[in-house]
């Protein structure tokens, strides 16, 4: 059985993550952005979003307890606005992808924060719209929209959908772990 989790960030974890977000946004756009001066990829200005602001939920995932990937949830969706929740960062360390991993934890996400959500996706990255379309097929309560919006220079694949059934469904408890047999 392959035992994945979903928790809150613990203060003692900040550091890993913090590494994993490199691997992160070099296996996102490494072939379209540069390196910064310092070595890092991003702007200190993008980390310092990433880890501060009102209404961020960051979240670790592990696989039999070994730090698999990311998740961070926003309150106030980019495109949808304030009533709208977005995954505006979500990373699964690829020998970890195409195992279930990813769709256990996007799906625990999901039903930890009932509601409206958005998904946006860069233009070329298929792989993720894949993902998210297949995930959205299992989770989404009456379907989703999907149109191209642009953000500044980036041309993004962009959902809307909800997840709350019919007569609400209760949050779950603080860190979610799900089995799948192997």
């Amino acid at each position: 059985m392959t035992m994945v989790s979903l928790c809150p960030i613990r203060p003692g974890e900040v550091a890993a993550v913090r590494r994993l977000v490199q691997l992160y946004i070099y296996d996102l756009g490494g072939a379209y952005w540069d390196v910064e001066p310092n070595g890092s990829f991003a702007p200190a200005a993008w980390h310092r979003r990433f880890w501060t602001g009102r209404g961020r939920h960051l979240f670790v995932i592990r696989v039999r307890g070994r730090l698999a990937g990311f998740a961070l949830v926003r309150e106030g969706a980019h495109f949808a606005g304030g009533a709208t929740r977005e995954i505006s960062e979500f990373f699964v360390l690829r020998k970890y992808r195409r195992r279930g991993v990813g769709t256990r934890a996007a799906v625990a996400l999901f039903r930890r924060f009932p509601g409206r959500w958005e998904l946006a996706e860069l233009s070329w990255n298929i792989a993720a719209q894949q993902f998210w379309r297949r995930v959205l097929s299992r989770v989404a309560v009456d379907g989703f929209t999907e149109r191209r919006r642009r953000h500044g220079d980036l041309l993004m694949v962009v959902q809307h959908f909800d997840t709350r059934l019919p007569g609400g469904r209760a949050r779950l408890a603080a860190c979610v772990v799900g089995r799948r047999s192997a």
